[in-house]
């Protein structure tokens, strides 16, 4: 193969699904020893092509070459053989297995005597590879029991093990920390030198100058432009996605600030957390910030009562309160926003309108049975207000972008007049333009003497709308910071050191 010659080179690649044209004559050449980006608004068609190169989906028209050969995987299996190695957004782990176990799934290492897999070297290896991404995980550890920063990083050393020549990344950053994208940047700048050939998608343009070389943007379904990225500013990708001037704003206001609505006091989860007072106030938004596995999430579960407090006091409007599940809290005003939206957020194989009413069908049940022309109703105002994208209300919230299945969860909420918002991740792997609508929403809430607690892993998007931040390390606040205190090196300081 030439130097000019693609790895991996679509020519002209269509593709329908029922009521939507997901890619129109797409033309792309992805090059060995480069990190090609692929930006869009969520639905512009990325993930799409990369399944369509992958054997996921099978293309309606066009042609696709590898290595100069004309290609049609007709499943990933297939395309995994030829090299071509996928970590796609939503993981695609066996929760029951173990790290190891997962890496080399399929592939494990064998005795030399007999068909038994050799559990002393394939731990030995995946300790290896682990090491090698930065990570210090136990090879046997079951992979249900990681975070999913931490399945994120098995994802990726499953696809660097497989010695690939091309390495697909979807949003392979949007739940890491700061420390763990550099391990991650390090794997990617190792496999740039061994001539691999590596697609990136990511909303998180600021990661571009670090790591890529050229970016292709997509929009509804067409390619906009493929450049290199030393010839064009950020200012200019994000209104190529868009197709207008966008001037980005985390649209932070001022709202009237009022009594304390949420109050933990010395509150404790064994192995999660100790001794965490925290306040918000009605009208506010308050951050938590934190590496990955400081304990935030676990916070805001135990609040929602999605898991146990051990001890320590809830207070909701001043009053103590115990929570015996999720129902209590509901119907206390607290909602859930959660980092994992597929797995704990929605039903995926229903329809918008039945995820939006979820939590509020009770109001109009007669004798048991749900007013589905309420909840339809309901449904359809609800996606009006929010902009929810979608061919209708009827259409399922799997075949949702990921910024409008993020939409459903805040419209249920909004729809169940909850008064304290809990958000986890609310923006991850989302883009830059319903990231903006999302600050709207919250803007909205506070408006309204509501009141947000956030944990993000975005330092930028806590800076830009919180009123106050709480830093977490290892279970414990390390800091509690007012707007005008605010600065990255300073929550960095407080996250990082002791």
């Amino acid at each position: 193969m030439s130097e000019k010659e693609a790895v991996v080179s679509v020519k002209k690649v269509s593709k329908t699904f029922p009521g939507i044209k997901a890619l129109t004559e797409v033309s792309v050449d992805f090059y060995a020893g480069e990190v090609h980006i692929l930006l869009g608004e969520n639905g512009a068609g990325k993930s799409t092509l990369i399944r369509v190169i992958s054997g996921v989906y099978q293309r309606d028209e066009g042609d696709i070459y590898y290595n100069g050969e004309l290609i049609a995987f007709k499943d990933p299996k297939q395309a995994i053989k030829k090299g071509i190695a996928v970590i796609h957004q939503e993981l695609s782990l066996v929760e029951d297995l173990t790290i190891a176990e997962n890496i080399y799934l399929c592939r494990e290492p064998k005795k030399k005597f007999g068909d038994f897999i050799d559990k002393k070297r394939l731990n030995a290896d995946a300790r290896e590879l682990i090491a090698a991404l930065g990570q210090d995980l136990n090879p046997r550890t079951i992979v249900k029991n990681l975070s999913t920063a931490q399945k994120q990083m098995v994802e990726i050393a499953k696809a660097v093990s497989r010695n690939a020549r091309v390495v697909v990344m979807d949003e392979p950053t949007s739940s890491l920390s700061e420390q763990e994208v550099r391990s991650l940047f390090e794997i990617i700048g190792q496999l740039k030198t061994k001539q691999v050939a590596i697609i990136y998608i990511s909303h998180r343009i600021d990661e571009f100058s670090r790591i890529g070389d050229k970016v292709t943007i997509m929009r509804d379904g067409f390619v906009v432009d493929t450049v290199a990225l030393n010839e064009i500013t950020q200012q200019q990708m994000i209104s190529k996605m868009v197709g207008r001037d966008f001037n980005f704003d985390y649209h932070k206001t001022k709202a009237p600030v009022g009594e304390t609505a949420l109050e933990l006091r010395n509150a404790a989860r064994k192995g999660a957390f100790e001794d965490i007072s925290l306040h918000v106030r009605s009208g506010e938004v308050v951050g938590i910030a934190g590496l990955i596995g400081a304990g935030r999430t676990e916070i805001l579960r135990c609040i929602f009562a999605a898991d146990r407090i051990d001890s320590g006091q809830l207070l909701v409007n001043g009053k103590s309160v115990y929570f015996k599940s999720p129902k209590d809290a509901i119907a206390h005003g607290v909602a859930l926003v959660p980092e994992d939206r597929h797995a704990h957020g929605l039903l995926l194989a229903k329809p918008i309108y039945e995820n939006i009413s979820l939590p509020s069908v009770g109001i109009t049940a007669r004798w048991g049975f749900i007013n589905k022309k309420w909840e339809k109703r309901k449904g359809r105002e609800h996606c009006t207000k929010l902009n929810v994208k979608a061919p209708g209300i009827e259409t399922f919230c799997k075949n949702l972008s990921g910024g409008n299945q993020q939409k459903v969860i805040l419209a249920r909420w909004v729809l169940s007049n909850s008064r304290i918002l809990l958000l986890d991740e609310p923006t991850r792997g989302i883009d830059i333009g319903a990231k903006q609508e999302i600050y709207e929403l919250i803007a909205d809430f506070t408006m309204q003497a509501k009141s947000i607690l956030i944990v993000s892993s975005e330092l930028t998007e806590l800076l830009g709308i919180c009123d106050r931040i709480y830093v977490m390390r290892e279970g414990r606040f390390t800091g509690h910071l007012a707007r005008n205190e605010f600065s990255e090196e300073t929550v960095m300081r407080l996250a990082s050191f002791h």
